[in-house]
């Protein structure tokens, strides 16, 4: 079932992931508009258990947001994710990089704004969450551009990419 275009459910009560797989959705990232794709190994939004593979490209506008009501869970496959904690008013608390060959997962605790951004051309990861999938159980902020808005969106990730990976070489 394909609920937009950017994201569908497994259809069978067991899923299975294969390398082939994976290129197949990275095809579908590369074809939408949005430049990024979502397979939700659940088969709805009522699911208890969200388990997705993402795949985001450089050219996928992210958003920073926070759960109100869940954690959340990342394990990277295959490319490097810039990942940034922000405190209340957006000013970066942590940074680090997801990348297979190293620092491979993470969790991410509720009330946490947080944001991923791809430093490869493509970036592959799991994500893990309790479910149901509920509209309103992610805040957005303030000080982030309206989420509407393209070039806005272009220059803030591009802003926070800069800061972030300025931060995270501070840190080292």
């Amino acid at each position: 079932m394909l609920t937009n275009n950017y994201a569908e459910f497994c259809q069978e009560e067991s899923c299975f992931v294969t390398k082939d797989f994976l290129e197949e959705l990275e095809q579908r990232a590369h074809d939408n508009l949005l430049k990024k794709y979502r397979f939700c190994l659940h088969q709805n939004p009522e699911s208890t258990l969200h388990e997705m593979i993402i795949v985001t490209t450089k050219d996928d506008m992210k958003y920073p947001d926070k759960h109100m009501e869940t954690t959340e869970s990342n394990i990277i496959l295959k490319g490097k994710l810039l990942v940034v904690f922000f405190g209340e008013d957006g000013e970066i608390q942590k940074v680090f990089i997801l990348d297979p060959e190293d620092l491979f997962y993470y969790r991410c605790e509720k009330n946490q704004y947080h944001m991923t951004i791809p430093l490869t051309n493509v970036a592959v990861y799991v994500e893990i969450k309790e479910g149901p999938f509920r509209n309103n159980s992610n805040i957005y902020p303030e000080w982030a551009p309206d989420r509407n808005d393209m070039e806005g969106m272009r220059i803030f990730n591009e802003e926070i990419k800069r800061k972030a990976l300025s931060f995270y070489k501070l840190g080292e």
